[in-house]
């Protein structure tokens, strides 16, 4: 099929679909005389009520057309429990939309009538269907259309339209039975070459089936899973670029297989799901396409008031590497030369597997004390060549064992919550841990260091600087990737220790949180690790320590609920790191080197707030200020900047402010058109209706994929500078 052509009936099959689904409403009300039915159509051209109480006859109880397409009919009943359905235009029969009671092989619904003559509000799920097409499926979306213009960009300072974005999520939820549900959203999108390019995908959907104590999910890219451990061993994680804590759920980029399960007062939940793309945002700017399954499990049952569980997680790799390129290995390199092997792609294996056992017990009515023991190892082995199988005169994918590298260690954590004090909510909580070093003759490969360290940011930043790589793995996964793997030279052992507490209060139309976060690490390597720095000489050390201290705080204000509010985030990050390292053979020597990695102090506000000019006019600002405090080295010997043993460092602070601006206009709930100013601190794409409040990271983290040579200093003057006018609509349905 032609673009064009595809792009025709693409829209075509939205348009029928979007038909379909329609923005029908119906109700059922007592009334004098009766019960009144109503159903909301503006485009039926004839509605009637048919029910076991007028025999199925759709010409007994024709309903009137009112003001905004409301059809009515008032029917006298006697008490009792009735079926009854909507015949649009004489031929469709149609389940009441706002009626969560459906029951029968044909997707009846369900109206009981108490002794005194009023309508019994049904006690039951969502309804399940709101479209004419079939009494048990949902139709619903949203469509969404962003039009920018930016002035003064990076060398272009004329203002320019940028490409603009459409995006329609198409979400179709089938009711089979009570226990046979799910749900499928097809994304249809604009696309970043032609103008008439369009994109579509299948986004995410799952099949769930209930069956007495268990239930099976399959899903595609849905946040759904986390485990209750105090460790948090999955799910729970932070989106990055937003103050508050997000905590979102396990399962963006993944697809998989959930078991929940009660049997013998024990309640057990099991996940099997492989990430095609680990970025929880799905960034397409981040290639980490790398075939990582997941393969976890809960189990945890009550004994009393002491509830007890066992968790277990385990990522485990299949990164190809292409070996006809620079890729070395000394293990593999010695397989290879004992076996005469011919393979040029070979498959490394890494394994990461946590194990834990956790006890929670409540105290004083309203506190919980838990606590989390785990071990974690590590294993890393070539598992997989293309070509060490013969079938006939091709060869395949064989297996092979060779064994890189292992690694033992543990986590633990205690922790109190509750409410101690009335409307008080609190957590304090302590992690501590030590994961074990490697021989010399042992590698430690990976992107951005041990899985299960996610909460210890810094040490992302860490894994991540070059003087740790003993040699890198280029074009993983498949030919040409930009992905690169570090193989970290002489693996550190790494401990840990991390404080968490966090509080919150809400009464009257007051919300407000704090969280206070401190986290210290020392990495101990079996060898001196040798790498420059900045201008410095040759640099040889041994230990690296650091911490990051985190203190944010929210306040939010409902003066006039969904008219009026205000609200406030804060947040200072502060972060330090030391080198022991010997300088030219002069003695040992304690220099503070976090400066090389960019950021020393960041503090951070956000003053947001919603001003409701009319009942459908309203004004939305956003407001961000940022400092940093940013290192610059002064020398006492200027002759000769690399002695570092001479150098001493001061701090600027650099500081930078980033409005936004928009008038909303709501005509409808469903319906919502902006018209802003400044970057959209929400981004949208790939992410629900309402957005993510890391609109502006997404915005820098773009900017410096585009100047790579460029600095988080630089991103944020760009930010500042940024000038975008915006229009935005969108429809959900």
């Amino acid at each position: 099929m032609k673009r064009g052509l595809r792009f025709w009936f693409t829209m075509a099959t939205a348009a029928l679909l979007l038909a379909g689904a329609g923005l029908a409403t119906g109700e059922v009300v007592s009334v004098d005389g009766g019960v009144e039915f109503r159903y909301e159509d503006p485009s039926a051209g004839s509605v009637s009520v048919a029910g076991d109480f007028n025999g199925w006859d759709m010409g007994a109880n024709p309903m009137t057309a009112g003001d905004g397409g409301v059809w009515s009919a008032v029917i006298d009943l006697d008490p009792g429990v009735y079926e009854y359905k909507f015949v649009v235009n004489g031929s469709d029969w149609i389940a009441d939309p706002e009626n969560p009671k459906v029951v029968g092989a044909y997707g009846n619904s369900q109206l009981t009538i108490d002794d005194g003559g009023k309508v019994v509000a049904a006690a039951a799920p969502e309804a399940i269907s709101n479209t004419r097409a079939n009494s048990r499926v949902m139709l619903n979306g949203w469509y969404r259309a962003t039009y920018e213009t930016e002035g003064d960009v990076p060398d272009d300072p004329r203002w320019r339209l940028n490409r603009p974005d459409h995006e329609v999520y198409l979400s179709v939820k089938p009711t089979v039975t009570s226990q046979v549900k799910g749900d499928a959203t097809l994304r249809i999108a604009t696309g970043t070459g032609d103008i008439k390019e369009i994109s579509a995908d299948f986004y995410s959907g799952h099949m769930e089936f209930e069956g007495g104590p268990f239930s099976v999910t399959g899903y595609y890219n849905e946040e759904r899973v986390q485990f209750d451990n105090p460790l948090k061993s999955l799910g729970h994680r932070d989106l990055i670029g937003s103050i508050p804590e997000e905590q979102i759920a396990y399962g963006r980029g993944t697809q998989g297989v959930i078991l929940d399960l009660t049997a013998f007062d024990a309640d057990v939940q099991a996940v099997y799901a492989n990430e095609y793309e680990s970025d929880i945002t799905n960034d397409p700017s981040v290639y980490d396409n790398t075939d990582t399954d997941l393969l976890a499990g809960r189990l945890t049952r009550e004994f009393g008031p002491l509830t007890v569980g066992a968790t277990y997680v385990s990522y485990r790799n299949g990164w190809w590497m292409d070996w006809t390129g620079t890729n070395t290995s000394p293990h593999l390199q010695a397989y290879i030369d004992s076996t005469g092997s011919t393979s040029d792609w070979f498959e490394l294996a890494n394994s990461e597997d946590l194990f834990g056992l956790d006890i929670a017990i409540p105290i004083m009515d309203r506190l919980t004390v838990s606590a989390e023991g785990a071990i974690y190892q590590y294993d890393s082995r070539w598992d997989v060549g293309n070509r060490e199988k013969v079938e006939g005169e091709d060869y395949s994918n064989g297996a092979i064992d060779v064994e890189a590298g292992t690694m033992d260690g543990w986590l633990g954590i205690g922790a109190v919550e509750g409410s101690p004090i009335g409307l008080c909510d609190m957590r304090l909580e302590y992690q501590m841990g030590s994961i074990g070093d490697m021989g010399p003759d042992e590698e430690f490969t990976t992107f951005d260091g041990p899985r299960f360290l996610d909460d210890y940011e810094f040490l992302r930043v860490v894994f991540s600087d070059p003087s740790l790589y003993e040699r890198t793995y280029t074009e993983v996964r498949y030919d040409g990737s930009p992905l690169v793997a570090g193989v970290v030279g002489d693996m550190p052992e790494i401990d840990l220790g991390k404080l968490e507490f966090d509080v919150g209060v809400a009464f009257g139309i007051l919300d407000l949180g704090l969280e206070f976060d401190w986290t210290d690490y020392e990495l101990s390597f079996p060898e001196s690790v040798t790498a420059t720095y900045d201008t410095l000489a040759v640099v040889t050390y041994d230990a690296w320590t650091g911490s990051s201290t985190r203190l944010a705080g929210r306040a939010r204000a409902n003066i006039i609920p969904k008219r009026f509010w205000v609200e406030f985030e804060g947040e200072m990050m502060r972060y330090e790191d030391d080198l022991s390292y010997e300088h030219d053979g002069d003695g040992e020597v304690e220099v503070n080197l976090h400066n090389e990695f960019g950021i020393y102090e960041r503090n951070e506000m956000v003053f947001r707030g919603w001003f409701g000019i009319s009942e459908n006019w309203a004004v939305l600002t956003d407001l961000r200020h940022v400092s940093y405090e940013v290192p610059t080295r002064v020398t006492d010997e200027p002759d000769e900047p690399e002695r570092a043993v001479d150098s001493v460092y001061e701090y600027e602070s650099e500081s930078f402010f980033a409005p936004y601006f928009a008038l909303a206009y709501t005509p409808r709930k469903n319906i919502e058109v902006r018209i802003s100013y400044g970057v959209d601190p929400f981004t949208y794409a790939d992410t629900p209706v309402a957005g993510r409040g890391n609109g502006r990271e997404v915005w820098r983290r773009n900017y410096l994929w585009e100047h790579s040579a460029y600095g988080v200093i630089d991103a944020e003057e760009a930010l500042e500078d940024a000038q975008t006018i915006g229009l935005m609509a969108v429809i959900t349905f």
